[in-house]
C-alpha cells in the first residue's frame, strides 16, 4: 500500500506560508534553497516520519520560472505535489513506462540547509506535464535524516502524520483507474467529506474530489489554472478534541464512507479548503 513520504504546499512567499502555519499552531523549520536556486523551502516534520513542505520562489526568482511547480507557486495554489519514497527511482520510472505512463526523470536534486549540510536525492515525476494526479518518487542519496526529522514540538501533540491527499479530478473513474493501474490502489468509495462529490480509497491515503456539473467553480477553476492533482492535504489526528484545543481549526464536518469521523480546516485564509486535519479511524 502507498506510504506518503511528504506533501508540498506552494505559494509566492515562503515567509507568508510559514507565518500562516505558525498562526494555526504549526511551527516549521527553514530548510534552505534548492539546487536550482529558484525555490526554497521549509519543513514541518510529522511524528509518523512524513512531512509537510512549504515551497516558494527565492527572492530573485519569478514564480513562473521556478524549478518546482511554477504554475502552483505563481497562483498561490497551495497543494502542489505529493511524494512516495522508493528504493530506486530508475526502477520506479521503468515500471511507469512499462505501464504506458510518461515520466520526467530521474533527476538529481539537492538543497543546502542553513547549517551548511547538503541534502541530495533522486526524483522522478510521472504523468503528462501539468498533471499531478500521480505521486512523484524520491530516493535519498544522503541520509533521510538530512531531509527531515520529526518536529520535537509535535511529539506529544494529537497530530500523527499525513493522512490523506485529496486529488481534484475531472473524471473520478478515469483517475481511479490510473491510480489502480500504477499503484494498485483500491477503487474509491463514495464518502462524506469537504467536497461535493467525494470518494476515499479504503486503507490508502488518497481521496478524489470530482468536478460536478453544478460546481461553484472552485475545483473547475483550479484544474483550469494548475491542472489535475492535489487540492487539499489532511493531517491525521488521534484525538480530535485535543487537536481542536491545540490548533486553530475552523468548523468541524463529518468525514468518511459512514460519516463517522471528523475533519476541519486550519483556520487561516491560506489554508481554508486546502490544509486541515482528519480524525484517524479507531483501532481495535
Amino acid at each position: 500500500m502507498l506510504t506518503l513520504d511528504h506533501v508540498a504546499f506552494g505559494g509566492t512567499d515562503l515567509d507568508h506560508l510559514r507565518a500562516a502555519a505558525a498562526d494555526v499552531g504549526l511551527a516549521s523549520e527553514y530548510g534552505g534553497p534548492h539546487g536550482t536556486g529558484t525555490t526554497h523551502m521549509a519543513v514541518l516534520g510529522l511524528p509518523d516520519g512524513s512531512y509537510l513542505e512549504f515551497v516558494a520562489p527565492t527572492a530573485d526568482a519569478d514564480p513562473e520560472d521556478a524549478g518546482f511547480w511554477p504554475a502552483h507557486l505563481a497562483a498561490d495554489a497551495g497543494p502542489a505535489g505529493w511524494c512516495v519514497e522508493v528504493p530506486s527511482v530508475a526502477a520506479a520510472a521503468k515500471t511507469a513506462i512499462d505501464r504506458g505512463i510518461r515520466v520526467d526523470g530521474p533527476h538529481e536534486a539537492s538543497r543546502t540547509r542553513p547549517d551548511g549540510t547538503r541534502v541530495e536525492w533522486d526524483m522522478c515525476f510521472e504523468g503528462p506535464a501539468g498533471d499531478e494526479r500521480l505521486p512523484f518518487t524520491i530516493a535519498d542519496r544522503t541520509p533521510r535524516s538530512y531531509r527531515t526529522t520529526p518536529n520535537a514540538d509535535l511529539a506529544d501533540s494529537p497530530l500523527a502524520g499525513t493522512a490523506a491527499v485529496v486529488l481534484a479530478v475531472a473524471d473520478a473513474d478515469e483517475s481511479a483507474s490510473l491510480l489502480t493501474d500504477r499503484h494498485r490502489l483500491p477503487t474509491p468509495v463514495d464518502a462524506t467529506g469537504p467536497f461535493d462529490r467525494f470518494g476515499v480509497c479504503p486503507g490508502a491515503p488518497v481521496a478524489l474530489a470530482e468536478v460536478t456539473e453544478d460546481a461553484d467553480g472552485g475545483l473547475a477553476d483550479r484544474i483550469e489554472t494548475v491542472g489535475e492533482g492535489p487540492c487539499a492535504f489532511l493531517l491525521g489526528v488521534d484525538d480530535f478534541e485535543a487537536a481542536a484545543g491545540r490548533f486553530e481549526l475552523a468548523a468541524t464536518e463529518p468525514f468518511g464512507p459512514d460519516g463517522d469521523r471528523r475533519t476541519a480546516w486550519f483556520d487561516h485564509d491560506a489554508f481554508d479548503g486546502r490544509l486541515g486535519v482528519v480524525e484517524l479511524p479507531a483501532t481495535t
